[in-house]
């Protein structure tokens, strides 16, 4: 049911404006004999105002109506558009209802327009079922006319995040009053580390934030919220999203954040470092363990602790020799608590490429270049083909194989024990 008509004489008429945007009152279209002569913007079919009971002014279709994508909206679908058009209204733009482009690519629910009118940007109100590709090609014809445009939906969809989007959950009669925005909008968090050592350049993440609706609108149109989209999918409530509302200062205090942890893991890497990462800690505080939590389900018991050496003291204890590290490179879990300790090492994103080897272990991957190696072959790694290059972190199983390696490895190497069976 529209909410928006055609008359013949004063054009199209609002029926969520005072003076239906023409200078006329409701009275002059609603219950009047005769009929105004009104039709569907959408599909020129015969419409006569009407009032919910709700208070809800709109138009219906009268009968005989050829299939109509506005004849079909909830009366939810309704109130949440009624809301964006009233948010942009009071941000200072002009909006406007179920407005189409001259060619019928598209059909805005609002369409806001700055007051100087050289910008617009489409809100759609998105509460049926769609599919991802259908979203993104309805995203692209909005932004090939230089429209910017935010999907808005109340049910947890797959695509929510993959397209410039928000989750908003409807006002509850005597509980909430309003529209409120509960997922989209995010926030970079910082906060010292509180282990002993602490982790280099304390922690950081997305986390999502709450607001009411209508601010948010205000926000966006003021630039005072913008789009950002992760170089990787994050992981926040439950969902990977590949982009988020939020505040410039925001991004860049995520970017400063994550330049200071590849300067701290530069320092920490000249000084030649062991750390013994259990695969059951405990510690709750600990960002390997949550990002393991967000990667693999699994929340470790143990704690994680660190161990300083020179490698140069190992060379007279061999150990025994340890034919784990061929086998175990392609251990899920060891590749996982890898991952999990770069990404809270440098607040990347690591990818593992289990089907490559290097030095017969398995490569980690961030920013594109070769950062470690999860339980390579200690007979396999030769210095002498890496002079002057940073030496890459080197994950292993046991302290059996920390010990191979140690006998021949030169000072500044970083070897990071995944399981610790004998502490």
């Amino acid at each position: 049911m529209p909410m928006t008509a055609m008359h013949p004489e004063k054009g199209r008429i609002d029926a969520t404006v005072p003076d239906l945007g023409c200078g006329w009152a409701w009275g002059a279209v609603h219950r009047v004999r005769p009929r105004a002569a009104l039709t569907c913007p959408e599909c020129g079919h015969g419409v006569r105002a009407k009032v919910s009971h709700l208070g809800l002014r709109f138009f219906a279709h009268d009968p005989g109506a050829p299939t109509c994508g506005l004849a079909g909206e909830s009366m939810e679908h309704r109130l949440l558009k009624v809301e964006l058009v009233t948010a942009v209204r009071e941000a200072g733009w002009h909006g406007a209802l179920e407005v189409s482009a001259p060619d019928g690519r598209w059909r805005a629910d609002v369409m806001a327009t700055s007051p100087d009118g050289t910008l617009r940007m489409a809100w759609e109100a998105q509460l049926s079922s769609i599919t991802e590709g259908d979203v993104r090609q309805r995203t692209d014809r909005y932004t090939s006319d230089n429209i910017q445009i935010c999907w808005v939906a109340t049910q947890p969809r797959r695509w929510r995040g993959s397209v410039p989007s928000v989750l908003a959950r409807p006002p509850v009669e005597g509980q909430r009053t309003a529209w409120e925005v509960t997922e989209g909008l995010a926030r970079f968090v910082t906060e010292p580390c509180l282990h002993r050592p602490p982790c280099p350049g304390g922690h950081g993440e997305w986390q999502m934030a709450q607001a009411p609706l209508r601010e948010l609108v205000s926000w966006i149109l003021g630039r005072r919220v913008v789009p950002h989209r992760y170089l990787e999918p994050e992981r926040l409530v439950e969902h990977w999203w590949q982009q988020v509302w939020t505040s410039p200062q925001y991004v860049s205090l995520a970017a400063d954040f994550a330049k200071a942890r590849r300067r701290a893991r530069r320092r920490n890497t000249a000084t030649g470092t062991v750390q013994v990462v259990p695969l059951d800690g405990s510690d709750p505080l600990s960002m390997a363990r949550e990002a393991a939590f967000r990667m693999t389900g699994v929340w470790p018991s143990r704690p994680r602790t660190s161990l300083r050496f020179n490698s140069r003291s190992h060379r007279g204890d061999q150990g025994a020799a340890s034919s784990k590290a061929s086998k175990d490179h392609g251990d899920p879990r060891l590749i996982a608590a890898a991952e999990a300790w770069v990404q809270a090492e440098t607040g990347g994103h690591p990818l593992v490429k289990a089907d490559q080897e290097l030095a017969g272990g398995t490569p980690v991957y961030l920013d594109g270049s070769v950062y470690g190696i999860v339980c390579p072959d200690p007979d396999q790694l030769d210095w002498q083909r890496w002079p002057g290059r940073r030496v890459w972190v080197l994950f292993v199983a046991c302290r059996g194989e920390l010990k191979r390696i140690a006998v021949s490895a030169p000072n500044g190497v970083r070897i990071v024990i995944l399981d610790d069976p004998d502490p």
